[in-house]
């Protein structure tokens, strides 16, 4: 367990600013304590990256210090099920993946715990995944890639960071919406090796993220067909979506929330949620979280976002079934 703590500057003054003038001197208005924002991940990734960020900000704004507590494992439900059990007091918060609310537990023999129904939402940003191929491929578009693969049966292989992960389910995504394509998915030991798998021929095609493989399509050793979203990306707008490619089903991208535990009382959902839109509202954040490829949510609507993940646990259960992935 990985422990760090932010510490506030200016706290009486920025609690003032935040829960108004009778929160500088009445204790028991929230937040009266440390906060334990819990990242199911381990440091340094991409989620624990926006996780602190958020952290720094939200500390500074309550006047209290928040504690962020890696809780790694298991694809992030450890730490998502340790706070869904806490109490619900707003003084456990989750800063999670659509690995914690949508694909780990539908991975797992019998969910821990319910993803929509045991927290309270707010997404807070967005990552679409990108369809990738290496540059000798002979294809520049997508839909040269479904004909491809159509006329070349299990001829053409696909990498993942792992069985049961973003890119493999994405992957499988494709293959089924574009006519259920026959080609072989080559699972890796992380991201890492599954990219340079495509970039040295080794595979053929893969999904990722922008973060991680912008710099290789900037510099020509991979090949964008298509981004998994609805809109194109600022990073790449020459690149065309996959509904523009004529498959619009073809939505892939990771959603990060920040999340409270169920039964949390209706205060302190609000003063979360007028925090939370405050915090993604500064500029430098939006910024900074542009440059990782994550496009930042500002609303905090918790109905929002419990629909769109529910709608998301229904749109990927059949296609996790179907590939038989499971994580024990």
């Amino acid at each position: 367990m990985n422990r760090r703590r932010l510490l506030v500057a200016g706290g009486a003054l920025a609690a003032g600013a935040f829960l108004g003038p009778a929160a500088t001197v009445a204790q028991d208005k929230y937040p009266a304590k440390p906060i334990r924002l819990v990242v199911p991940f381990p440091p340094g990734g991409p989620t624990d990256v926006f996780g602190r960020r958020y952290g720094e900000r939200l500390s500074a704004l309550v006047g209290q210090p928040v504690v962020i507590e890696n809780k790694a494992g298991a694809g992030g439900t450890i730490g998502a099920d340790l706070v869904a059990k806490s109490k619900p007091d707003g003084y456990t918060m989750l800063f999670g993946s659509s690995s914690t609310q949508v694909t780990s537990p539908l991975l797992m023999p019998t969910m821990p715990y319910h993803p929509v129904k045991d927290f309270v939402l707010f997404i807070v940003g967005r990552v679409p995944m990108v369809i990738a191929a290496n540059p000798n491929l002979p294809v520049k578009t997508l839909p040269e890639l479904v004909a491809l693969l159509k006329a070349n049966p299990d001829k053409y292989r696909y990498s993942s960071s792992g069985m049961g992960s973003i890119n493999h389910l994405g992957g499988e995504l494709f293959k089924m919406k574009a006519g259920n394509l026959s080609a072989l998915h080559v699972p890796y030991k992380g991201n890492s090796p599954a990219l340079q798998a495509c970039l040295s021929g080794e595979v053929d095609f893969m999904l990722d993220t922008f973060g991680t493989s912008f710099s290789h399509y900037k510099s020509g050793k991979l090949r964008y067909l298509a981004i998994c979203d609805e809109k194109r990306s600022a990073l790449a707008p020459e690149v065309p979506t996959t509904g523009e490619s004529g498959l619009p089903e073809v939505q892939v991208l990771t959603v990060n929330p920040v999340a409270l535990p169920a039964g949390t009382p209706a205060d302190i959902v609000t003063a979360v949620a007028e925090a939370t839109r405050r915090i993604m509202a500064d500029e430098k954040l939006q910024s900074d979280l542009r440059s990782m490829s994550i496009d930042p949510v500002g609303d905090a609507d918790p109905v929002k976002s419990a629909a769109y993940f529910t709608r998301e646990i229904e749109r990927w259960e059949p296609i996790i079934k179907a590939t038989g992935a499971r994580l024990e």
